[in-house]
C-alpha cells in the first residue's frame, strides 16, 4: 500500500512538472521562430476610400509581414521606403548562436551563407542577419514574452559583423492562450541602434510575423516517463507476487 501511495505521489508530481514545463518553457532551447517574407501591399487610399483605390495615384503602400527598418532621414518616423522585407531561411533558433557569412557588394548571387534569414539587398549590397550570442526568453508569461536579443547582428557589404545595441526588451506576442507553444502564430518587435559600418546610432527595428515550430519534449521528460513506467510495473508485480524483470530492475537501479 505504501509503495502504491508513493508511486501515485511521484506520478502526480511528474504530471504537474511536465504541465508546468509546457506552460512556462515553450520558447526555451530547440524552439524555432519561422517568419513570413514581407511584401509591399496597398493598405489604404489617400482619398479616404477602401482599396482597391479608384486611381493608382491614391495607393498608400506599406510593407506587410516581416521586415527590418532603418530610420535614415532623421525625421523620427519610419516611412515605407525605410522598411526592407525579409524572409526566413532557417528561422531564429532560441538558445543557439547563428552565424552568417558571404555578404558582398552587388546583387545576390548564391555565394552567400545565410542562417536566420535569406540574403537581402540594402544600398546596393547584400546582407544577412546573424547572432553573436543566443536569443533567450528573459521575462513575461503566457503568450506575451520578452526576449534578450543583445546578440542580434548583421553581416553586410563584406563586413563580417556590424554590432547593434538593443533598445529595451524585445517583445513577442503569440496566439491568445497558446503560451507560444508549437504551432502558435507570433509577432515579434525589437529596436536597436546600429553602431558600425559608418552608421552612428541609427535607429533600426525588426518586425517579424510567423509561427513557432519544433518544440520537442525535452529528454528529461522522457526519462521521467520511463522511470514512472518502471515504478508502476514494479508496484504491479509486487502486488501480484511476480518477480521483477531485468528491464524493471535496470530502471529502478
Amino acid at each position: 500500500m505504501n509503495l502504491e501511495r508513493t508511486t501515485l505521489s511521484i506520478s502526480i508530481g511528474i504530471a504537474l512538472g511536465m504541465a508546468s514545463y509546457t506552460t512556462h518553457a515553450a520558447l526555451t532551447s530547440s524552439a524555432t521562430l519561422d517568419f513570413s517574407l514581407g511584401t509591399a501591399e496597398v493598405i489604404s487610399c489617400s482619398n479616404g476610400t477602401t482599396p482597391p483605390c479608384t486611381n493608382t495615384a491614391y495607393n498608400v503602400t506599406d510593407i506587410v509581414g516581416s521586415y527590418f527598418s532603418m530610420e535614415l532621414n532623421g525625421d523620427g518616423v519610419v516611412a515605407p521606403f525605410e522598411k526592407f522585407p525579409i524572409g526566413s531561411f532557417n528561422g531564429i533558433h532560441i538558445g543557439t548562436v547563428q552565424a552568417a557569412s558571404g555578404s558582398h557588394t552587388g546583387l545576390i548571387n548564391g555565394s552567400e551563407q545565410p542562417d536566420i534569414d535569406s540574403p537581402w539587398l540594402f544600398s546596393g549590397s547584400v546582407g544577412m542577419h546573424q547572432t553573436t550570442s543566443p536569443i533567450t526568453v528573459n521575462g513575461g508569461s503566457g503568450d506575451n514574452l520578452t526576449l534578450d536579443m543583445s546578440g542580434w547582428n548583421i553581416t553586410w557589404n563584406g563586413i563580417p559583423s556590424i554590432p547593434m545595441v538593443q533598445q529595451g526588451a524585445a517583445s513577442i506576442s503569440c496566439t491568445t492562450g497558446s503560451s507560444c507553444s508549437d504551432g502558435s502564430n507570433y509577432t515579434l518587435d525589437a529596436a536597436f541602434h546600429v553602431t558600425g559600418a559608418g552608421f552612428t546610432t541609427i535607429p533600426y527595428t525588426v518586425h517579424l510575423e510567423g509561427q513557432v515550430s519544433n518544440v520537442p519534449v525535452p529528454a528529461a521528460a522522457w526519462l521521467f516517463g520511463s522511470g514512472l513506467a518502471g515504478l508502476l510495473t514494479f508496484a504491479r508485480r509486487r502486488k501480484t507476487g511476480q518477480a521483477p524483470t531485468a528491464a524493471t530492475r535496470a530502471v529502478n537501479g
